[in-house]
């Protein structure tokens, strides 16, 4: 199900939520679990013709948020300089074994997110995973929390490549986001 979330933003809903950026310039951030593919398909080309889509974002590369990179044959796939680092030292930390040989490929071709990247502001937020990052959109007051923070809870940090330590510090750090600054929360998953 789409639902609009701010002017030329939408929130696609499956195990992980997948967003859709209509201006400045198409671009998705995270894609799902790709036992979800035919729905986000259908989701996102009620939107916009996925040829048209030119960059995705990645909070981070577990196979629940990159298991549909292959829908986007245009696309540049970004991720942090540490996830990227780490998928090419031990990919299977990630989960990957579901996804296919053209996500894999996808993955190996990503690129290294800026600072700023279509007008959003990055933010390290370690614990997830050692490299997970969170985007900011200052303009429409949302806050993309990939796994870190959740609307009931907080993500894992039990995982292979989690770092556990840091987790409480990048909760806060999102947490005041919200409720100090008054965020929108919209999180990879809606638990």
């Amino acid at each position: 199900m789409v639902e609009k979330i701010a002017e030329d933003v939408y929130k696609i809903s499956a195990d992980g939520n997948v967003y859709v950026y209509l201006k400045p310039e198409v671009f998705v951030i995270d894609a799902s679990d790709n036992r979800y593919k035919e729905l986000i398909k259908k989701e996102i080309e009620s939107l916009v013709p996925l040829e048209k889509i030119k960059k995705v974002l990645l909070t981070h590369l577990h196979f629940d948020h990159v298991g549909n990179l292959d829908l986007f044959p245009n696309a540049e796939v970004y991720a942090s300089e540490k996830e990227l680092i780490d998928f090419k030292e031990s990919h299977e930390i990630f989960f990957l074994d579901g996804v296919g040989k053209d996500v894999l490929d996808k993955l190996g071709k990503a690129k290294e997110l800026e600072e700023g990247i279509n007008g959003l502001k990055v933010i390290e937020v370690p614990g997830h995973t050692r490299g997970c990052v969170a985007f900011l959109d200052e303009g429409r007051k949302l806050l993309f929390s990939g796994d870190t923070l959740f609307v009931n809870g907080i993500g894992r940090t039990d995982l292979g490549n989690s770092i556990p330590e840091k987790m409480d510090e990048s909760v806060k750090k999102l947490t005041n986001l919200v409720e100090k600054e008054g965020y929108k929360l919209c999180p990879g998953h809606d638990y």
